[in-house]
C-alpha cells in the first residue's frame, strides 16, 4: 500500500517558519486552547501615569504614549495627596478576619496618634535647631519606621542528609517591606494583648501599640528593630552554610 503525501504539510511548515520569523510580542501560539496572559495588547496599552509631577508634564512629540491607551490605576496607585503605597500595604499587612475597614481605621488612628505625639513634642520643644529636626508628618514617620525595620537577609531552611540547616539568603526589597510589616504586626498584636488565633476583631489598645512601635522604630529603637537584629545575628552565625543556598 503506498502512502500518499499529506498536502497540508507543505503549507503548516510555511507558517510555522513565519512564525519564526516573527518579532517575540507578536508571536501566537497555534493551539487554540490557550489563553492570553493579558486582555491588554502591549503594541495598543501603555502602563498609566501615577506620578503627579509627570501628570503635570507634558509629553514629547515622539513619545509613543500619545498614540496609545492607557491601562486602568491599579487601586493602590491612586495619584492623591491622602493615599501612600507604605500605609496602604500596612492596612492589608495589619488585616485579620477579611475586616478591612477595622484595619483602616487602626492604621490611620495610630498616624493620628503619631501626628498628635511629634506636634506635642514640637511644641514643648525650645531649641530652634531641634524643633526643626522634629517629623510632624505622620506618613513620613511611618515610611521611616518600616524602612529602618527592613532585613537584609533571610534564613531559608535547607535539608542535606536528613539534617535541617537555615541558610542565610539575600532578600528583595518587596520581600524585606513585608517581612518589616508583618514583624511589627506579630509584635503589636502581642503587646496590645491579642494572639492570632483569637477571633477577636476588636484591638482596643493596637493602635496605641502600633503608634509607640512607629515612632520607636523611626529612631532605630523598638522591639520590630531588635528583631531584625537578632536575624541579621543568626545570618551571622549560619554563614557558613552559605555554600546551600539555592538560587
Amino acid at each position: 500500500m503506498l502512502l500518499r503525501p499529506c498536502p497540508s504539510l507543505p503549507l503548516l511548515s510555511n507558517a510555522l517558519s513565519f512564525v519564526v520569523h516573527l518579532p517575540f510580542h507578536q508571536q501566537k501560539t497555534i493551539s487554540t486552547s490557550v489563553f492570553a496572559l493579558t486582555v491588554f495588547d502591549p503594541r495598543i496599552f501603555t502602563e498609566p501615569i501615577v506620578s503627579t509631577e509627570e501628570l503635570n508634564k507634558s509629553l514629547p512629540p515622539n513619545d509613543k504614549r500619545n498614540y496609545m491607551y492607557l491601562k486602568p490605576m491599579l487601586f493602590d496607585q491612586t495619584p492623591v495627596f491622602y493615599r501612600d503605597e507604605i500605609v496602604d500595604k500596612m492596612v492589608r499587612v495589619f488585616l485579620m478576619e477579611g475586616k478591612k475597614e477595622l484595619s483602616r481605621v487602626n492604621v490611620l488612628s495610630a498616624l493620628e496618634i503619631v501626628k498628635r505625639t511629634q506636634y506635642e513634642k514640637w511644641l514643648n520643644e525650645k531649641d530652634e535647631k531641634r524643633r526643626a529636626e522634629i517629623i510632624l508628618d505622620p506618613i513620613e514617620v511611618a515610611n521611616r519606621a518600616i524602612l529602618n525595620c527592613r532585613p537584609l537577609m533571610k534564613l531559608e531552611k535547607t535539608i542535606k542528609a536528613g539534617t535541617l540547616y537555615l541558610v542565610p539568603m539575600p532578600i528583595s526589597e518587596k520581600v524585606a517591606i513585608f517581612k518589616a510589616m508583618k514583624t511589627m504586626r506579630d509584635i503589636c498584636r502581642l503587646k496590645a494583648g491579642k494572639k492570632r488565633n483569637e477571633k477577636r476583631p476588636h484591638y482596643p489598645h493596637f493602635k496605641d501599640v502600633l503608634a509607640s512601635e512607629l515612632l520607636a522604630a523611626m529612631e532605630n529603637e523598638g522591639l520590630t528593630i531588635q528583631a531584625k537584629q537578632e536575624l541579621h545575628k543568626m545570618c551571622e552565625q549560619n554563614r557558613s552554610y552559605s555554600s546551600m543556598k539555592k538560587f
